[in-house]
């Protein structure tokens, strides 16, 4: 028996996806920058997939430049945009719920002499008049994520694109769409923001691979110096088997959004509902009004890591947290920072669903944990 819901840290390829990569490997593996027939089959297949996402995001092909994932869009769209923009002020505004390829980004730019305000979001709810306040003339970046990665909360993109205008700020927009993408029905002129992040490992495709979206005349520095390719933005011969497959997991996932969102937001609800019931001692730290596939939960008294290792022996497979934050012995910060105690925190579980995922893999779930308390 193997259970998986734990579709946030990584989700399990399509048979599309797996199938793209081999043929890239074996028939088109030549370099997309070389001009003999090979290298030009190579770069068709990318600009393919290029086609494909910006489709998706609503967007034009040369909006859309391929990274080696989330955490590197993140980094490129964040210091990019804070170097190339600096002359018209050196503040950020960002939010206490980012993942670490966010903070740690931001972080460093701090040390570099940027003034940077944290804004809070008690509850999983974003403090929208602390973030109107904290923009300013001098705000450069505000960097918000669409879906919290540990909880689901929703943030909402488009009203802070709104306050941006009102407030007569220069600053940029960016926003984490890791774990929206693929989640949520949304367009980069639906949520206006002007540089958007997204992974291919979380909508099936294959761990690699990544994008950022970066809206036309938007000014931006490289990070990463070499060959200047993708436009002289991101150096580095690209990942065609990665690229490539990402398109594929793009265009099978989002031929049936709609009706996977529905499947998500079902099995999300019923497993708060069946847990709430089986087990009464825990504490439901989700919504059913956030994103449709991530539940966390506390089981008071208990600690997470062992709970994992519990049903792992049962060949069931879920998080006690963003699977990043194993890396290293940090506490739970991000729980915290959205008002858990630190016993809830250090109890927190999360289960993460794909549309491969059915209410009787919820059921084993809720059994394993009913015996793990007996």
């Amino acid at each position: 028996m193997e259970i998986y819901l734990d579709n946030s840290s990584t989700t399990k390829p399509y048979p599309e996806v797996t199938s793209k990569v081999l043929e890239m490997l074996t028939n088109t593996y030549g370099n997309p920058s070389s001009l003999h027939r090979l290298g030009r089959e190579s770069k068709i297949e990318m600009e393919k997939a290029r086609k494909i996402i910006a489709d998706s995001l609503g967007a034009v092909s040369e909006e859309i430049f391929f990274t080696s994932g989330g955490t590197e869009s993140n980094n490129l769209a964040i210091t990019g945009a804070c170097l190339a923009n600096e002359s018209k002020g050196k503040r950020i505004v960002t939010t206490v719920a980012e993942h670490a390829a966010v903070t740690k980004t931001i972080r460093n730019l701090k040390r570099q002499g940027w003034q940077v305000e944290y804004v809070p979001a008690p509850n999983g709810v974003l403090d929208l008049n602390e973030l109107e306040n904290a923009i300013d003339g001098n705000t450069v970046l505000v960097s918000v994520m669409m879906v919290n990665n540990e909880t689901g909360a929703i943030f909402p993109i488009q009203e802070i694109h709104e306050m941006i205008k009102r407030k007569s700020s220069p600053a940029l927009l960016h926003c984490d769409a890791v774990q929206g993408y693929g989640k949520l029905p949304f367009t980069a002129s639906s949520i206006g923001a002007d540089l958007i992040s997204i992974s291919a490992h979380k909508i099936h495709g294959v761990k690699g691979a990544g994008a950022l979206y970066v809206k036309k005349g938007t000014k931006l520095f490289t990070t990463m110096f070499g060959g200047g390719q993708e436009r002289g933005l991101r150096s580095g011969t690209e990942s065609t088997p990665l690229i490539a497959a990402f398109g594929e997991a793009v265009r099978v996932t989002f031929a049936r959004l709609q009706e996977d969102i529905f499947h998500m937001a079902k099995l999300r609800d019923y497993c708060i509902e069946r847990i709430s019931k089986s087990i009464p001692t825990a504490v439901i730290n989700s919504s059913k009004e956030g994103a449709p596939h991530i539940v966390n939960f506390s089981l008071p008294g208990t600690r997470n890591k062992e709970v994992v290792q519990f049903l792992d022996s049962k060949g069931i497979y879920i998080s006690s947290g963003a699977s990043c934050k194993s890396n290293h012995s940090r506490g739970p910060a991000m729980l915290e920072s959205l008002g858990l105690s630190r016993a809830l925190a250090d109890s927190a579980l999360r289960v993460s669903f794909s549309a491969m995922n059915t209410k009787n893999d919820i059921n084993i779930l809720v059994q394993a944990l009913e015996e793990y308390f007996t």
